[in-house]
């Protein structure tokens, strides 16, 4: 068969040229640890580099680790880019797979992800890239590691730092072993590679520059800087956590009320659940700037859930203000919500009051005055809340894939609301059956569940 050559990206900078050629064609390096800056190009520095090596390789196995599903087939249409297509490569999009249609190679790079990370166990394996690692369990890099043991393959790490984890860990081993061996005149086994996001000349510096004004200094370290900072979360929110953990008989259906603290002035931030989402209510206490109530519960109709609301609502003297999410609803909560007697507002989530609020409750836990309960389904969406940077510099504030975010957008809904009041001390409807119900017939009555099973034991 005709051979082909193979183009690869230009490198950016020196920095990417060096993570292409020590990941995979420096023939003494044994692992390779890159922290990156957002938008300096881990992805495609590691792809390139798999891809050079996977097109001159023979026979074995070769596999590209993403944290999730979703994410590893991104890394496998960046390879589906590089690497020729037909006669020479095929994908298999179900095997998620690309292999050499050459009879005489018997190679085959795979893409996984890191959830289930012993399912790596197995076939022996001559090279590793984990894109994101600072996102994966430490035993995803255990378990990678076991299989290169025959092959004495190599495995390249990169990703933007995550606080003070076993990849940052990693990370400070590489270096230490890479500087002693340059004292020694050794080439080095391990390489330990900075790459901020200022080393790459296509991100405009002034979008650099604004990121430095509308971050809190420790994430714009960690993001744009690939520095190691104490927290890697969006949120420093555990110093702010009270009481024993709470437990709960069902993570469906969540409810907890303090009832030492009913008779307070209370805001509520109410987050409607949409077919898999779940609907949470959180009841913030504006005095002494504390969470004091849950509610957590999905698959009802947004009757069903408006009468919860009342119902939560009942368990407090004074209710100042219900802040609601109607963003893709319209007025529909807001046409339900008219028949009780709380006093609410509908919000429309925009990405820039989004961005205004996260600040404001990142700086409430910075600053410790904010305190909460130690609740479980809410730490989970506090630690995996993420911001996304786009191609122009924007942010974009939500869960990591494969989590949910309701509960952290009803506490971003309830402080929003209560610093605006500081001062005064799966049976779903959908859009177009609400529009044949006839409002004025609706009552919002006491609902039809007591919610004894739901509470905190």
């Amino acid at each position: 068969m005709k051979t082909v050559g193979l183009k690869l990206p230009m490198p950016h900078s020196k920095i990417q040229e060096l993570i292409f050629r020590f990941c995979f064609l420096q023939p003494e390096t044994r692992e390779v640890w890159v922290a990156c800056g957002t938008k300096f190009g881990k992805t495609m520095s590691g792809t390139g580099g798999m891809s050079a090596f996977f097109h001159v390789m023979k026979f074995g196995i070769i596999r590209h680790v993403a944290p999730i599903y979703s994410q590893s087939k991104i890394g496998m249409r960046y390879c589906e880019k590089i690497l020729p297509s037909k006669p020479f490569y095929k994908s298999n999009k179900s095997e998620h797979t690309i292999t050499p249609i050459d009879p005489k190679r018997s190679n085959r790079f795979e893409f996984w992800h890191g959830q289930n990370p012993e399912d790596l166990e197995g076939e022996a394996v001559y090279r590793y890239l984990l894109d994101e690692a600072a996102k994966m369990k430490r035993q995803v890099y255990d378990s990678a590691v076991t299989t290169m043991t025959k092959t004495r393959g190599k495995l390249a790490a990169t990703s933007t730092p995550r606080g003070k984890n076993w990849f940052f860990a990693k990370c400070q081993d590489a270096r230490e072993r890479q500087n002693w061996c340059l004292k020694k005149g050794k080439v080095p086994t391990h390489i330990f590679i900075h790459a901020p996001t200022s080393a790459n000349p296509f991100i405009p510096r002034e979008s650099i520059q604004e990121a430095k004004k509308s971050l809190p200094d420790r994430l714009f370290r960690q993001f744009y800087e690939a520095e190691f900072t104490d927290s890697g979360n969006i949120f420093n929110f555990r110093p702010c956590i009270f009481g024993k953990e709470l437990s709960f008989d069902s993570a469906e259906n969540q409810l907890w009320l303090d009832e030492t603290q009913i008779n307070c002035q209370v805001v509520i931030g109410a987050d409607w659940g949409k077919t898999e989402d779940y609907t949470v209510f959180t009841a913030f206490d504006i005095v002494r700037r504390k969470m004091i109530g849950f509610m957590r519960f999905r698959f009802v109709d947004y009757l069903t859930a408006v009468t919860n609301l009342v119902w939560f609502s009942k368990n407090y003297d004074d209710v100042l203000e219900v802040s609601h999410d109607k963003t893709g609803i319209g007025n529909v909560i807001d046409d339900l919500m008219s028949h009780t007697n709380l006093p609410y507002e509908g919000v429309v989530f925009t990405n820039r009051e989004k961005s205004k609020w996260v600040n404001n409750l990142m700086i409430a836990f910075e600053r410790g005055i904010i305190k909460i309960p130690n609740w479980y389904e809410m730490i989970v969406e506090l630690e995996s809340y993420e911001v996304v940077v786009s191609d122009v510099g924007n942010f974009k504030y939500s869960a990591a894939s494969g989590f949910h975010d309701d509960i952290v957008s009803s506490m971003l809904l309830g402080w929003n609301c209560l610093e605006q009041n500081t001062d005064t001390v799966l049976d779903v409807i959908t859009l177009d059956q609400l529009k044949d119900i006839n409002l004025e017939e609706i009552n919002i009555a006491a609902p039809k569940e007591n919610f004894k099973s739901w509470k905190a034991k």
